[in-house]
């Protein structure tokens, strides 16, 4: 027995969802409104630890600091030094503005103007540092570029136009969400970290640096040079460094069951090319090329054990370089 019948048509259907698609397509629009407008504050999407990364070291850069030495150069530079114990060891404060292998020389000279621009006559020693894997990257990466490049400008990075990007959500969730909820982090960084904001407040409270909580076993070709475009990106560098200020530059080390034979002699020649290169002040040939390999938590990262040693070490080179009379 049949209680019930319907009598429906499209029409109906369009009465009922025109309210909604009504709202939301004015919701869109006003967030596109207001994003072209700048009526909502600039993007910052702390979506992922690489992001979060390149967002905290563009902030700090181009923010009030104390720092007399400045560390920059990618993610072995990040990881493999304590700014903390660097600051107790040289008496000097330091800043580890180290980001990610993906980013070239010119995203460094650019976080090395801001720094100069929001501390002016306050930095007296730059130094650069690079993994060899590095040095042999012919290019950086188009997403990470695009992601540093468009924060530094205050500008959306849409990867795709899709129904997320049209409907305003993507503003909403970079410009605003970000800033009211942090995001938990994936894998071993979110167990180590936790959130985007606790990676955020630990780099802050050790002045840049990071700690690689994700080790894995030794992989790559260890076969090492210098990519030929470093040697303009290298000049282009040199240009942001004020008059005044020392650059020094350095290799980061490799596990030393990895590198290949002669890497010592190989290490060097590569640091002498690459400081000239650079115009650098001094390059720190002393360091050492290799490490022991259970000082690493992967071919490019250094876990905290190996930092604390390779911070020492460089400790007291800086220390020898910074007390020569000008």
């Amino acid at each position: 027995m049949r209680s019930h019948s319907y009598d429906f048509v499209p029409g109906d259907l369009a009465r009922l969802l025109a309210p909604t698609l009504v709202f939301v397509a004015l919701a869109a629009g006003l967030l596109h409104a207001a994003t072209r407008l700048n009526l909502l504050p600039r993007p910052r999407p702390t979506l992922d630890v690489d992001r979060t990364i390149v967002i905290h070291k563009t902030e700090a850069s181009g923010s009030r600091q104390d720092a007399e030495v400045l560390l920059m150069g990618d993610s072995s530079c990040l990881m493999d030094l304590s700014a903390l114990k660097l600051t107790t060891e040289i008496g000097r404060p330091v800043l580890n503005l180290g980001t990610l292998s993906y980013l070239d020389l010119n995203a460094h000279g650019t976080l090395l103007r801001r720094f100069v621009a929001a501390n002016p006559n306050q930095p007296k020693a730059v130094v650069l540092l690079l993994h060899p894997e590095a040095l042999r990257r012919p290019a950086p990466e188009q997403y990470h570029t695009a992601v540093f490049e468009h924060f530094v400008a205050g500008a959306d990075h849409a990867t795709k136009r899709n129904l997320a990007h049209w409907l305003g959500l993507e503003f909403f969730r970079t410009r605003l969400l970000c800033r009211a909820l942090p995001t938990p982090l994936g894998g071993a960084y979110g167990r180590r970290y936790g959130f985007s904001s606790d990676l955020q407040s630990y780099l802050t409270r050790h002045r840049g640096s990071a700690v690689d909580p994700d080790p894995k076993a030794f992989q790559g070709n260890p076969e090492y040079r210098l990519a030929p475009q470093l040697e303009s990106k290298s000049r282009a560098f040199k240009a942001a460094v004020p008059t005044g200020v020392k650059l020094f530059v350095a290799i980061t080390p490799v596990p030393a069951g990895f590198a290949p034979p002669n890497y010592a002699q190989q290490h060097r020649q590569m640091l002498e090319q690459w400081s000239q290169w650079l115009g650098a002040d001094a390059a720190l040939v002393d360091l050492p090329p290799t490490l022991p390999d259970e000082l690493f938590a992967k071919t490019t990262h250094l876990n905290e054990a190996g930092a604390a040693e390779f911070t020492t070490l460089l400790a007291r080179r800086l220390s020898a370089v910074l007390s020569r009379p000008e």
